[in-house]
């Protein structure tokens, strides 16, 4: 039978940090696991709460339905999402370098951002030095459900990203882009017009 022993926080962070090694290591297994015991799609304002409390920049208004995995290399402070921003799970954020979403920014389903890329190496390991790339996502942009945004890429405000796409370079502002990879589809209508 397994018996449960009382221990307090204190004790448990002094595993964990003994079991990564560092307090960023600590910080980031903190942030890929401990939000996971909130239900996805419930406690949305209360998740983006706690990923704050981690070291996240996160606005008011803004939900995050599910866990939010952050790469390897990722640093909590190189991730801000601005204000009223809608984060769909899962998601894979790797914030080795910057990654700013905008205000009111929709993020779908198995999205994924990438912030890192490898220089090419020799014959003997081709996945060379690490050569990391800020993210940014302009005010008002939708990233739908399974796109990838890859180092170094801008996407302009008011931008749609369709399903399933690759974006490898910058987005015009109230642009639509999807396919593999991505390629402009058509124009968005503005409030102006």
């Amino acid at each position: 039978m397994l018996e449960l022993v009382p221990c307090t926080l204190r004790q448990i962070l002094r595993v964990l940090r003994e079991e990564t090694g560092s307090i960023l290591h600590l910080r980031l297994c903190l942030i890929n696991h401990f939000p996971r015991i909130l239900l996805s799609g419930t406690a949305g304002r209360t998740r983006a709460h706690v990923y704050r409390g981690l070291g996240i920049t996160i606005g008011e208004k803004t939900l995050i339905s599910g866990p939010l995995t952050l790469g390897g290399q990722s640093l909590p402070q190189n991730l801000r999402i601005g204000a009223g921003s809608f984060i769909n799970s899962p998601v894979y954020i790797d914030a080795a370098a910057p990654v700013h979403l905008g205000d009111r920014v929709s993020i779908g389903h198995h999205v994924v951002i990438i912030t890192s890329d490898h220089e090419i190496g020799n014959e003997y390991f081709r996945a060379g030095k690490l050569s990391p790339m800020p993210v940014r996502v302009g005010d008002g942009c939708w990233l739908a459900a399974g796109a990838v945004i890859l180092p170094g890429v801008t996407i302009g405000a008011g931008a749609v990203v369709a399903a399933g796409a690759v974006v490898t370079k910058d987005v015009a502002p109230n642009t639509l882009v999807g396919g593999v990879p991505s390629r402009f589809i058509r124009q968005l209508s503005t409030v102006d017009e």
